[in-house]
């Protein structure tokens, strides 16, 4: 299932939308080869990405950065035109190198790290990209989501996703939630919600359990109007032949001559699907002829 469901409550001032990405972000797994942690990790950057970017416009596209010196390395997730694709630098790292004493930090928070930041970058169509960048809170990426949000947006938001394993590591289930409140929402409708949402595991756990989510969302606001529904969202990666050509063009002119003279094909993997390119030496010699 990939499904996308929006809703506004007026009596709260509120706006929840819920995403299941649970086949495209199998897909996304079998090509990255992750452990668990990094499944865990790429997952909810990939919900948390998503979620941020239902209200962007059809042709502009979210990019999000985290790198905060982790087992993981960088951690990639971004989203065009109801598509999303992730990628995470060191996908099968050795979990045996994660602390598990008393008092060390959570297996998760090692494996995205703390000491770096998280950058996101707003692509609009015929402008200059809008990018913005936060310290890592916790690493566990669900609070730094929200951090991220509350620096840069200034919107209380309520923001987490979760990804259930099986006993072998495989994926269950990706999914995650979003609820910001409206600028004319009151103190009153942080309490409401609060109150409603209780924690972010049992949040959480909820998810997980139902696939019902217009009730879920009902459950939280009982006036809650849905937006719209949809099974749109899919995996699918926005590389191609072009791009490696504009990549190579970008290249200083000793890289270049340095090609030319060894006389071998470029190739070039993508990060993200795995797909291979080669381009040969003859075309790029007419690129700069």
């Amino acid at each position: 299932m990939n499904l996308e469901v929006r809703a506004i409550s007026e009596k709260h001032n509120v706006k929840i939308a819920i995403v299941d990405l649970t086949d495209g972000f199998k897909e996304i797994i079998k090509l990255q080869k992750t452990n668990p942690l990094a499944t865990v990790a790429l997952g909810r950057v990939v919900a948390n990405t998503t979620l941020l970017s239902l209200s962007i416009k059809d042709g502009d596209k979210l990019n999000v950065n985290i790198n905060g010196m982790g087992y993981g390395g960088k951690i990639i997730a971004e989203f065009e035109d109801n598509k999303f694709r992730g990628y995470v630098q060191f996908p099968n790292f050795d979990a045996q190198q994660i602390d598990t004493e008393k008092g060390a930090q959570s297996p998760l928070t090692q494996t995205v790290g703390t000491n770096g930041f998280m950058q996101v970058a707003r692509y609009t169509q015929g402008n200059e990209p809008y990018v913005s960048r936060v310290e890592l809170v916790t690493g566990e990426i669900n609070i730094d989501f929200i951090s991220y949000v509350q620096q840069s947006d200034q919107i209380n938001t309520l923001l987490t996703s979760t990804v259930d394993l099986d006993e072998n590591g495989n994926v269950n289930k990706l999914v995650g939630m979003l609820i910001q409140l409206l600028p004319n929402s009151r103190e009153e409708d942080i309490d409401f919600i609060e109150e409603k949402i209780g924690s972010l595991d049992h949040l959480n756990k909820t998810l997980i359990a139902t696939t019902n989510y217009e009730a879920l969302i009902k459950d939280i606001c009982d006036d809650a109007k849905i937006l719209g529904s949809s099974e749109n969202l899919e995996f699918a990666c926005s590389c191609s032949n072009e791009k490696v050509i504009d990549s190579i063009r970008m290249l200083p002119k000793e890289e270049i001559d340095k090609i030319i003279e060894i006389g071998d094909a470029v190739e070039v993997t993508c990060d993200f699907c795995k797909k291979e390119y080669a381009v040969d030496v003859e075309e790029i010699k007419l690129m700069f002829n």
